[in-house]
């Protein structure tokens, strides 16, 4: 048993060093976690077999990620960061049943559930899951990594990357269901769509999403900051954008959707290369992190954000040549 995993992309002491305050979360979850509490439960769900942690860990989002050895398999538990809220138990549960649903309804592979808990009032003193190990790297992190690549994919692999990512794509957007909202299992084994944390309710139609999400609108800069960024650009305008955004929204919500009854498509909210596993030759082992998924307005849905490009009108215009062509070979492709 190899202790040491080099295609996983561990944080090192340099990252922590440059964001100090993801360390402190991340050494106060550390200690606040009981790990032979939990390598305990793990063992329990694994026939007894005894199992310990290996010392690495790394942090993704708001989890921190470990590494639980039996041996001659291993297991990854995702430990939430912070002390549980209603919010993300929701989160949580919903991520969970995403996961059954989609195993159930299609051949996207991600990674199986062995054990998990909703809150922190456990022995574990956490929230967790604990999931399947997929021995590969994700395909940012493949092929030598951002530094080699800058987080693209090699044209030598796209070709064979991208037809399983459009496959990924076409099967998710089979799962259709009636509302809007996230996936909730029943006891019964039946599926229910629940609320989105943030904007509330299930919706049954999308003008009734879009009027939700206009309310709860909230841009994640300051305006202090965008002036910032924005130094020698139409700052203003671009403030008065956002400022009119829930405005205009909720104004033209009835118009927006082309199909505004369901069923509605299940989406994931991060489906970027990051969270694709890969083994070597650039085969798909598993899709992660599906936490966020729910179903969505069909306008909404779009391709893997890493194949995405800010339109031109919207970019800056020193990325563009004197002939409107982007300076970057990748944009060309993605614009023709």
């Amino acid at each position: 048993m190899v202790d040491n995993f080099p295609v996983l992309n561990w944080k090192n002491d340099e990252y922590y060093s440059q964001h100090p305050s993801r360390k402190q979360v991340r050494d106060a979850c550390l200690q606040r976690v009981d790990w032979t509490a939990l390598c305990e439960y793990a063992s329990s769900l694994n026939a007894g077999k005894p199992c310990r942690f290996l010392d690495q860990s790394t942090i993704g989002g708001v989890h921190l990620i470990r590494i639980l050895s039996f041996g001659d398999t291993q297991w990854i538990a995702r430990v939430q960061l912070e002390p549980s809220t209603p919010t993300t138990e929701s989160l949580l549960r919903a991520e969970i049943d995403t996961k059954e649903l989609i195993r159930a309804r299609t051949d996207i592979p991600v990674p199986k559930v062995y054990g998990y808990k909703l809150h922190d009032a456990n022995s574990i003193r956490a929230a967790f899951i604990l999931m399947e190990f997929l021995p590969g790297s994700s395909a940012m992190d493949a092929d030598g990594g951002y530094e080699v690549h800058h987080g693209s994919i090699l044209p030598e692999r796209r070709s064979f990357f991208y037809k399983q990512v459009a496959s990924i794509q076409v099967q998710l957007a089979s799962i259709r269901l009636p509302k809007i909202g996230t996936v909730i299992k029943r006891d019964n084994n039946s599926v229910d769509i629940g609320p989105i944390p943030g904007l509330g309710r299930p919706f049954s139609t999308a003008t009734e999403f879009f009027k939700a999400w206009a309310k709860h609108a909230k841009f994640p800069l300051s305006d202090r900051d965008i002036r910032e960024f924005t130094k020698n650009g139409p700052t203003e305008e671009i403030l008065s954008s956002i400022h009119n955004f829930p405005r205009r929204l909720r104004k033209l919500a009835s118009r927006i959707s082309i199909n505004d009854i369901g069923p509605f498509p299940l989406y994931h909210p991060d489906f970027y290369h990051s969270n694709i596993i890969v083994d070597g030759s650039f085969r798909v082992l598993g899709v992660i992190d599906w936490e966020g998924a729910c179903t969505i307005p069909w306008d909404l849905v779009e391709p893997p954000l890493f194949l995405g490009i800010v339109p031109p009108a919207m970019d800056d215009p020193r990325n563009y040549k004197e002939n409107g062509q982007p300076w970057d070979e990748d944009s060309i492709q993605r614009l023709n």
